[in-house]
């Protein structure tokens, strides 16, 4: 099939490239050009998506039989893409499943959970999900949704207070690093290349047109697991101190807006429909496999943050106040 990826050098994106290669399709990579280069044998068209009729004639040229979104962020950017992709016949956007909130009626969350997002990124999500279904429903659009939990890799390294490589720099120093409350929230954290495997195995099904998907790891973790996985991978063991995710709100909320209002919570969705539906999508990279990964990344490219002390002084902090508790 030719393909057109929006975006394609990004955290999934990359990842769906080379996927999409890998299973002798003809790609293209639609982008601004700014972040990487694509891989060889990859058509790259350089436009901003927020040009719009730049953008939407230069994919109605490519003639495309199917299209995967990965950096439409709002309602205005999917109604570009109906217009942009109005003669695809397969179209696979990617949404988050934070578009359901954090609080939830049963578990495990199904596709069919009532959307509750609590923050701007996740409402922007879900009310483009709302129109891309408008326009399946209405004039037959032939679009898939990708919901994904927290992804990870080698362009994302992350853990639960923040999205940021500071964590490796900490724990080769010995130094403690911050959990939210107990670290014992439980979470899906789904490797890249996983996640590859269920976009590229949705096109071209005709069962999955007009489906949204929970592209979540069939197994949860807790965040305080996921920070010894990567203390075994970085081969120092450091403390994880705990602060309550309201404490973190106060010092800097929009620093760790993510972090006390998703990575807090317990989330955990069943990926029986993804796995029934798209049988491709069998994760197979273990957490620690992924984690190794992304050290091995951020070492050959110099991406070893070196921390701030903003979380030394919360850490100290909050052993005063368990100190103080415990001698009150």
């Amino acid at each position: 099939m030719r393909v057109v990826v929006v975006g394609g050098t990004g955290n999934i994106s990359t990842s769906i490239v080379r996927r999409l290669l890998d299973e002798g399709h003809d790609v293209t990579c639609v982008n601004r050009g700014t972040t990487a280069v694509a891989p060889d044998g990859v058509e790259t068209i350089i436009v901003d998506r927020h040009d719009e009729e730049r953008f939407e004639s230069a994919v109605q040229a490519g003639r495309f039989d199917a299209a995967i979104d990965v950096i439409a962020f709002t309602p205005a950017d999917v109604r570009s893409s109906i217009r942009a992709f109005r003669d695809v016949g397969h179209v696979v956007h990617t949404s988050t499943v934070t578009v359901l909130g954090e609080r939830f009626d049963w578990l495990p969350v199904t596709e069919d959970h009532p959307a509750r997002p609590s923050v701007p990124y996740a409402a922007a999500k879900a009310d483009a999900e709302r129109v891309l279904l408008e326009a399946h429903y209405g004039s037959g659009f032939p679009v898939t949704i990708m919901r994904p939990s927290t992804t990870y890799g080698p362009r994302r390294a992350l853990r639960q207070i923040g999205i940021d490589s500071t964590w490796v720099s900490r724990m080769r120093a010995g130094k403690p690093i911050i959990k939210v409350g107990d670290g014992r929230a439980t979470h899906h954290l789904l490797h890249v290349d996983d996640a590859a495997l269920a976009f590229v195995g949705a096109l071209g099904k005709e069962h999955c047109v007009g489906q949204t998907y929970h592209l979540v790891h069939p197994q949860h973790t807790t965040w305080e697991e996921f920070h010894a996985a990567a203390m075994r991978v970085v081969g120092r063991e450091v403390e994880q101190v705990g602060v309550p995710a309201q404490v973190l709100e106060a010092v800097d909320r929009q620093r760790f807006l993510f972090a006390t209002s998703v990575f807090a919570h317990n989330m955990l969705f069943s990926a029986e429909k993804v796995q029934r539906d798209i049988p491709e999508f069998v994760p197979s990279v273990t957490v620690e496999q992924g984690l190794a990964a992304t050290v091995e990344y951020i070492d050959a490219h110099g991406l070893d943050e070196e921390t701030d002390d903003l979380e030394d002084r919360i850490i100290a902090a909050q052993r005063d106040v368990a100190r103080s508790a415990t001698h009150g």
